[in-house]
């Protein structure tokens, strides 16, 4: 077994030393039950290697997934078609008039469509956006004659990360002519720029957050945040802002009402961040069915984070990691006992860098998910999916949604699901006919044998469905299916029991999903779902007409309205 003191273990990554800790000590399960992964496409090579798959995702008025390289392409294929075959969307190498750059983490970060694309006669109509690097002092352009709205950045430019706009043809090309550059932020670093950028899917026309672009801007790189941006709300970095992307007359975006807004200008940085003190907020989702917006930020010494979007928060980088301090060395420390009244706002699930507590610090960088709400696999729905990228066997992390739950008193953090926050599990995974266990990095290996590392990400098609993506081997793969999982286990631990029977019957005769007793799929907790436990329970170890009396008889106190 490998062990390491505190002193000795240092993991480097990114030209810096990280000290190893282990704050947290309960090792995540795995799911005794397996999920099914089938391929669906495979992205065109680039840069004359594997294609670098950032995100999938999807436009209003259409079932077409689209999928990014961030070496700059954007694919569009049918995820449904017998054999799908992607079509370039748009090249932002040659379609960015000069200076586009790809590396690490620059290249092509973020696609989103505008919630009117498929409304004509709106001004969002055919219209969609970008997030993006372009080397620095190479130009600026504006398409329309609008300027973009410019922040430098603090100590020297490495380059620049862009929100811009284009507009889509009758046909459905891209008109690259309709380039327009609405937001420029300096990054003085190569790490920790912009991320994933995106509009809030439950909001409707006439209401306030409707047609609102979110923007995730990372710390602008190094240890430490050393130009301490993430809690200097003079400047964007470090934030998730929100703007009105469409032109507004002279200005090329206009403010929603921000939480820290104090003027109409565009130039203040207060006026347009939403939530601010993040490292690197590069992935978030938005569930559809509670409006939770759930974002990842990736860790630095210790901690990995799952956090919940509230408007004006303060995530606490770089004063806290997770539920802990940080000190310059990378040291947690415990949080103070004022911490419950304190203005950061803390993760509602996360993990540690050493996940199997060998000593060897394998797991550092979170790719955010998606809360399961497709058709296909019922057994999951209401689950959140998440995973890590880092040199490990990339674990792929569900948790029940409605366990994210915010809180303010981490005295017994150990108490609090041993200290994840909520009760996480890992996925064991399958893939399409093939009966072996293995892990995400094992599949990737099979196209791609000699890699250290998964860089994993996720995305979800117009269904519902999610898939996942690999930065090494160029697949598109989907969860097809949930093996080995009995109707009847609502908790999912494996067993149907007493506890998977009070699930049920707290939910009894109303809506739900396979967490609270639906197992047919049919959307109501009732008799039918009722059946399929009992048949389940125990795995036959108690008579059925007896299991079936005793749950109905425990049921009636249960009913609504008695």
């Amino acid at each position: 077994m490998k062990s390491l003191s505190v002193a000795a273990s240092l993991l480097i990554t990114g030209g810096y030393a990280l000290a190893q800790t282990n704050p947290i000590i309960p090792v995540v399960p795995k799911t005794p039950w397996k999920v099914v992964l089938e391929e669906v496409v495979t992205i065109p090579d680039s840069l004359g290697t594997y294609p670098r798959l950032e995100e999938l995702t999807h436009a209003p008025g259409s079932d077409d997934a689209f999928v990014l390289d961030q070496n700059g392409t954007i694919y569009r294929f049918d995820p449904y078609a017998a054999n799908p075959t992607p079509q370039v969307f748009l090249d932002l190498n040659s379609a960015v008039p000069a200076g586009f750059r790809t590396g690490s983490q620059e290249g092509l970060r973020g696609l989103a469509f505008h919630p009117d694309f498929a409304t004509p006669g709106t001004d969002g109509y055919r219209k969609f956006y970008t997030s993006h690097s372009r080397s620095a002092f190479t130009g600026i352009y504006f398409g329309d004659g609008v300027t973009p709205v410019i922040y430098g950045a603090p100590g020297g430019v490495d380059h620049d990360a862009y929100v811009a706009e284009w507009s889509v043809n009758p046909d459905g090309s891209v008109d690259t002519d309709s380039y327009r550059e609405i937001l420029l932020v300096g990054q003085p670093r190569a790490d920790h720029n912009i991320g994933q950028i995106g509009f809030d899917p439950t909001a409707q026309p006439g209401e306030d957050d409707y047609g609102n672009l979110y923007i995730t801007l990372g710390d602008g790189g190094g240890p430490n945040d050393p130009s301490n941006l993430a809690q200097n709300t003079s400047q964007p970095h470090g934030s998730i802002l929100r703007v009105d992307p469409l032109r507004n007359g002279s200005d090329p975006f206009s403010l929603p009402d921000n939480p820290l807004r104090t003027s109409d200008s565009l130039t203040n940085a207060r006026n347009l961040i939403y939530a601010y003190g993040v490292r690197n907020p590069h992935k978030f989702t938005v569930d559809p069915v509670t409006g939770n917006f759930i974002f990842s930020d990736i860790g630095q010494a210790n901690i990995e984070e799952i956090n919940i979007l509230e408007p004006g928060a303060n995530y606490g980088w770089d004063l806290r990691e997770g539920t802990w301090t940080l000190n310059s060395s990378n040291v947690p420390g415990t949080l103070p006992p004022n911490h419950p009244t304190d203005s950061a706002t803390y993760p509602v699930a996360q993990y540690d860098h050493d996940p199997e507590n060998d000593g060897v610090n394998g797991s550092y960088a979170v790719a955010g998910g998606h809360v399961y709400r497709g058709s296909s696999v019922p057994e999951l729905t209401g689950m959140y999916l998440f995973g890590d990228f880092g040199t490990n066997p990339g674990p792929i992390y569900a948790v029940d949604a409605d366990d994210l739950t915010q809180r303010d008193d981490f005295t017994d953090i150990d108490q609090i699901f041993g200290g994840y926050l909520a009760p996480l599990v890992e996925l064991t995974l399958n893939t399409e006919g093939d009966a072996t266990d293995k892990t995400f990095l094992d599949i990737v290996k099979e196209t791609n044998p000699f890699i250290p590392r998964t860089d994993l990400r996720f995305g979800i098609d117009a269904a519902g469905e999610i898939y996942i993506l690999s930065k090494r081997d160029g697949k598109v793969r989907r969860i097809s299916a949930v093996i080995g999982l009995l109707a009847g286990d609502a908790n999912r631990d494996g067993i149907v029991d007493l506890l998977d029977l009070s699930l049920l019957a707290s939910g009894f005769d109303g809506p739900g999903d396979w967490g609270s007793g639906d197992f047919n799929a049919d959307g109501l907790v009732n008799l039918l779902d009722l059946s399929l436990l009992a048949s389940n329970f125990g795995q036959t170890s108690i008579p059925q007409p007896a299991v079936g009396l005793i749950m109905l008889t425990m049921l009636s106190g249960f009913r609504r309205g008695a």
